[in-house]
């Protein structure tokens, strides 16, 4: 497949024959019920969404996710075949949930997923006083992630045996290492590709996991036949995992990139995700969203619009952000009632106190900033903490300048959404360490997420650059983005696959050589 070239249209006579399979743990849309009782949809939240959303626009593929409300499992009931269409209007794609035991889900999502997962591989740890891996870790390993994985295997499971089409699984992120193996020991001729969204992270910081937890883990994606991340680096950082680990036996060809594992062979690739351009200006186009960007304009008045626009989640370093903010008012008071700082938030995890403690945190430094440097007519800061898509598609169109400071981040959309929207030559500061600076540095500010001081300075150039390098700025920020999209990324998950598929047909029909001697370096 010419990625460049293809059309939705070449995707569906390619998948003519095949049947494609999403599992994450979050999905597309979330039912709940509206004040008036109706059950009415919402847009999912996450990257992992947006760019599956649009990228299976082609495949007439089956989504499977977990239910997250009843309103979803009681939409689903009443669903012929229990399938949700996508979009309900006019179907592309399906929607199925499963619904594990509250006490599974509560293991497997808090204990191990955002508890030891998600921060291990942000780097995260509080390894001097909170994190401790004891025996309620080990117990949520076994009876929370393992069993709900198993459960997404049998769904998937479910889904195929019911068709006579070839199956194409793709697996997502972190809540689903172990899903693979599930399906690969009743089905060992399926094509199997993994996607990790988050950073992956290098070997001395992965031992903190135990070995016998690190072994499964491991193991489990090497179940798959395509491992995907999202830059070369978290690619080499999981090649140097599988050499240097040794709760698992591997052979690893470095310059192709595979691991040998069980006698099978593992691609381990890159390719970065991104955005589909033409729905998010669709989107931009929408009443709702005109509504908005009057409201944010009418808050703003002839003053400056610095934005951020995120998660409420410990790696989006939202704290640091105001600090930064109150560095830059201290030693810049001829800016005090020209900028606005709109902190747009969507809650996050507030099933774990951590994550309600630091809630509390940014409400109270905000409100902090505001008794210290408000005057009658300004407040230098405005904090909305809200589920609120079509309001942070405003803010993406109207900002100044955008704030994207995460600590560590697998890529971050943001940052690429606002490329795109932006209608005022907007500047984006960008942390080095999101895996979105990869492809846009030059055409961003860099800043280190944890130097208050350096991002105080970027928020100030942000501010006073001029218009022609804004501009071109601005322009070169827009040109790294469009030359890549939600829709490509996909494709180059499913051209991966297609390589295992004829290396597979190759192999049977001429068997290999066993007296040739594998380019491989072997660590056993």
């Amino acid at each position: 497949m010419d990625i460049e070239a293809i059309t939705p249209r070449q995707v569906r006579q390619y998948l003519k024959d095949k049947f494609v399979v999403v599992a994450s743990n979050r999905g597309p849309v979330e039912f709940r019920t509206a004040a008036d009782g109706s059950i009415r949809p919402h847009r999912g939240a996450g990257g992992v969404v947006t760019a599956m959303s649009t990228a299976l626009v082609a495949t007439d593929a089956v989504w499977i996710s977990t239910a997250k409300t009843p309103e979803d499992i009681d939409m689903a009931r009443k669903a012929p075949g229990h399938r949700l269409g996508m979009p309900i209007d006019k179907p592309q794609y399906w929607v199925r949930y499963i619904a594990p035991e509250e006490e599974d889900f509560e293991q497997y999502y808090n204990v191990i997923s955002n508890s030891i997962l998600w921060p291990l591989q942000h780097y995260l740890f509080d390894v001097i006083h909170n994190t401790i891996i004891d025996d309620c870790v080990h117990r949520a390993w076994s009876k929370g992630y393992r069993k709900v994985n198993q459960l997404f295997a049998e769904e998937i499971l479910r889904e195929i045996k019911a068709t006579d089409k070839k199956p194409l699984i793709f697996l997502q992120d972190y809540h689903l290492y172990l899903c693979a193996q599930y399906i690969r020991r009743r089905r060992p001729d399926v094509l199997i590709h993994h996607f990790t969204h988050s950073p992956w992270t290098q070997p001395d910081y992965l031992r903190f996991l135990p070995q016998g937890i690190r072994k499964e883990l491991l193991q489990g994606m090497l179940a798959n036949d395509v491992l995907g991340f999202h830059t070369p680096h978290y690619a080499n950082n999981f090649l140097q995992c599988c050499r240097e680990d040794e709760a698992v036996r591997v052979a690893v060809d470095s310059k192709r990139r595979v691991v040998r594992f069980e006698g099978r062979e593992i691609f381990v690739k890159h390719y970065p995700i991104s955005i589909d351009h033409d729905a998010l200006q669709k989107v931009s186009q929408r009443a709702d969203v005109t509504r908005d960007r009057e409201t944010l304009r009418a808050l703003t008045g002839d003053r400056k619009l610095l934005v951020r626009v995120d998660r409420l989640e410990l790696s989006k370093n939202v704290l640091r952000g105001l600090s930064a903010y109150e560095c830059f008012l201290r030693q810049h008071p001829e800016w005090h009632n020209k900028v606005i700082f709109a902190n747009l938030l969507y809650p996050s995890r507030e099933g774990l106190l951590e994550y309600r403690d630091y809630r509390k945190q940014v409400e109270q430094k905000a409100a902090a900033l505001n008794r210290e440097f408000s005057t009658n007519d300004w407040e230098p800061v405005h904090l909305d903490i809200s589920d609120d898509y079509p309001r942070s598609v405003a803010a993406l169109m109207e900002f100044d300048a955008l704030l994207v400071n995460p600590v560590a981040d697998g890529m971050n959309l943001v940052a690429k959404e606002g490329a795109i929207l932006n209608t005022r030559d907007g500047l984006i500061m960008l942390s080095i360490t999101a895996g979105a600076y990869q492809e846009m540095r030059g055409s961003v500010l860099a800043i280190n997420p944890l130097d208050i001081e350096e991002t105080a300075q970027a928020i100030l150039k942000s501010l006073e650059t001029s218009g022609r390098k804004r501009k071109r700025m601005a322009k070169s920020a827009v040109e790294v983005v469009e030359a890549n999209t939600s829709f490509k990324w996909f494709l180059q998950q499913m051209r991966a696959l297609r390589r295992v598929e004829k290396q597979r047909e190759q192999e049977q029909r001429e068997p290999a050589d066993i007296s040739v001697t594998p380019r491989y370096e072997s660590f056993e």
